[in-house]
């Protein structure tokens, strides 16, 4: 039975941190929000009873009224001090037991009625430890909200309490604990156990979804009547304000640390954040489907998530030319007033000087705000300035002249075996003066295969067999997409036979059917406890443009992952969406704007390699 009691363990403990859970015990939230859900338990807490007596090995009774479930009235109690469902008649009873939203519940409650009426007394004993593991996880979780609640509004929540005695299982599982168990009964019992896991996070999956669709159904603030005029009205540096605002609060940074990301953008801006964004781009930025000039990220690893954004520079008219001598500009302000070092920068500037008129940009700048209040600034640079045919003659003489010889030697013998469709896409240097200097080379795999995304991944020095293909499948499912999936290798100067690390980004938006299927995609591979943040990230930033998550696709642009340190990073890159948004997959024949946006006009995704 040790065995079985530790993989209950091991389940209960992943059932703690998974979203339903995180999300109840997230105090950002209101008591109120996080119980909206409530109505959709209906089925659960009215067959409490027969479910009750099941567990036990009795039989249930023949028919059972509302009267007859000791929690119900407690339960409708409840709802009316949430001020969330109201049952003056038999009809509004039945809508709130037989609705569409207590569906998964109402099943799940019949299939685990089912597997305790035909269990033995050994299989229902291990059932109910399962159930008791679930039920304690959540209860605990809601008794916290309701204290919350309690406190602050000075009204009872009965229901919760009552329910506890359901899930007040200790002298079976002490009973079960002390059984010897046939090598075949043990692997039924660790089947049943992860059968009941299954089954209750589909449940709290449904719940947490259904919350998700109440905050996106939530009357937005006032708004212009159009909103495409609301947001041409804005300077760049207004909006770009109030999305920072958005993602830091969100995220759970302090207004401090809001400030500070603000005060950078604003000051890599400052030459054209005063422009008015207007009703198109008068430059087809390539930092986003829409083209605004500027982007978010959000990374996630540890208790803090860093807050990053991403500009090409503007001018009037913009050209790959006055990009490039307006970067050069950015570069000379920040050394002047911030001391930020450009001896790397300048040591291969004249190589990237853009020349060919194809290329898609010339030079772009990126701040991160890290989690102990660093600011890091990096460049990236083209190396497709010169044309592809140049870009791998290009990017072996910067290594050359940066001191990382080894690293080009790396990439071409090792990376980009498969010839042209293995091509470099990205040059990155940190700009933060750092005595190990780093530089990033991002290479673009077309036509690739799962495969060759895991013989790449593979490489990296702490990489673990199949996680590259794993985050693959759950992100995108195949590589169809006009966008490639990239990789990311990063080299120090101090040991440039080997990257110190290696980042595979997914263009989710080609793939995702709309931003609540991008959420659920990540889901899967995100850590738990990562997911209230990124949820509440995308919320936040899709309610200020006045949509709903499921009307639109590429707010989530990419989704990488890389490990490093014993721990895997996930970042998630977030468009600004000035100029519109993509109407969703399963809805639109073609790329384009969704038609909340007056006056837009259709335009193709962008391809990056």
């Amino acid at each position: 039975m040790t065995r079985v009691m530790e993989h209950l363990k091991a389940q209960k403990e992943t059932f703690a941190v998974s979203p339903f859970v995180t999300f109840l015990r997230d105090s950002s939230f209101s008591p109120q929000v996080r119980l909206r859900f409530l109505p959709s338990v209906a089925p659960l807490v009215m067959g409490s009873s027969e479910l009750g007596a099941s567990l036990r090995g009795e039989e249930p009774a023949p028919q059972q009224s509302f009267l007859e479930s000791p929690h119900w009235a407690p339960f409708l109690k409840d709802l009316q001090a949430l001020d969330l469902h109201s049952v003056a008649n038999v009809n509004s009873m039945l809508q709130l037991l037989w609705g569409e939203d207590c569906g998964p519940v109402r099943e799940t409650l019949y299939d685990i009625i089912s597997l305790a009426t035909d269990a033995n007394p050994v299989r229902r004993q291990v059932l109910l430890l399962a159930l008791e593991a679930v039920g304690n996880e959540c209860l605990g979780a809601l008794e916290q909200v309701a204290r919350e609640f309690e406190a602050s509004t000075r009204k009872q929540l009965s229901c919760i309490r009552s329910m506890r005695s359901l899930f007040d299982l200790r002298p079976l599982r002490d009973a079960t604990v002390e059984m010897d168990l046939l090598p075949e009964m043990e692997q039924e019992s660790l089947a049943i156990i992860d059968e009941v896991f299954a089954m209750t996070g589909h449940v709290a999956d449904h719940l947490l979804d259904y919350v998700m669709r109440w905050f996106e159904n939530q009357e937005k603030p006032s708004r212009p009547p159009s909103i495409s005029d609301w947001i041409a009205a804005q300077s760049f540096q207004e909006f770009g304000f109030a999305r920072i605002e958005a993602l830091c609060r969100s995220s759970g940074f302090s207004s401090a640390d809001t400030e500070k990301v603000q005060r950078y953008f604003d000051f890599m801006t400052k030459s054209w954040n005063t422009r008015l964004i207007g009703e198109a781009s008068p430059w087809k930025s390539d930092i986003s489907d829409d083209h605004t000039p500027f982007e978010l990220s959000i990374a996630l690893e540890a208790d803090r998530p860093e807050i990053r954004f991403l500009i090409e520079a503007q001018n009037s008219p913009t050209s790959l030319q006055t990009s490039w001598d307006d970067g050069l500009a950015i570069n000379e302000r920040l050394n002047k007033e911030l001391g930020v070092p450009l001896d790397s920068f300048n040591t291969v500037k004249d190589l990237f000087e853009p020349k060919n008129p194809e290329a898609r940009f010339s030079l772009w700048h990126a701040f991160c705000l890290k989690p102990d209040g660093r600011a890091e600034i990096k460049v990236y640079l083209n190396p497709l300035a010169r044309g592809p045919e140049h870009a791998n003659t290009l990017v072996k003489e910067a290594l050359a002249r940066l001191g990382f010889a080894n690293a080009w030697r790396f990439l071409s013998e090792v990376v980009m075996r498969r010839g042209a469709l293995d091509q470099p896409l990205y040059f990155s240097l940190d700009l933060s003066g750092q005595a190990v200097s780093r530089v990033k080379i991002y290479v673009a795999h077309r036509d690739a295969a799962f495969e060759d995304i895991e013989a790449a991944m593979s490489l990296a020095k702490e990489y673990k067999q199949g996680e590259a293909r794993a985050f693959c499948e759950s992100i995108q499912g195949e590589f169809t997409a006009q966008r490639s999936t990239l990789t990311c290798w990063a080299f120090t100067s101090d040991d440039d036979d080997k990257p110190y690390s290696v980042t595979l980004h997914c263009p989710i938006r080609c793939y995702a059917d709309n931003d609540r299927d991008a959420l659920r995609r990540i889901r899967t591979v995100l850590d738990p406890k990562s997911h209230a943040v990124l949820d509440r990230t995308a919320w936040a930033l899709a309610n200020q443009t006045g949509r709903r998550l499921d009307e639109g696709v590429g707010l989530i642009q990419w989704a990488s992952m890389r490990r490093e340190g014993g721990a895997v990073r996930a970042t998630f890159y977030l468009a600004a969406e000035a100029y519109g948004f993509v109407a969703p997959r399963n809805q639109a024949t073609s790329w384009e704007y969704a038609s909340e946006v007056p006056g837009a006009q259709v335009f193709q995704l962008s391809s990056a390699a």
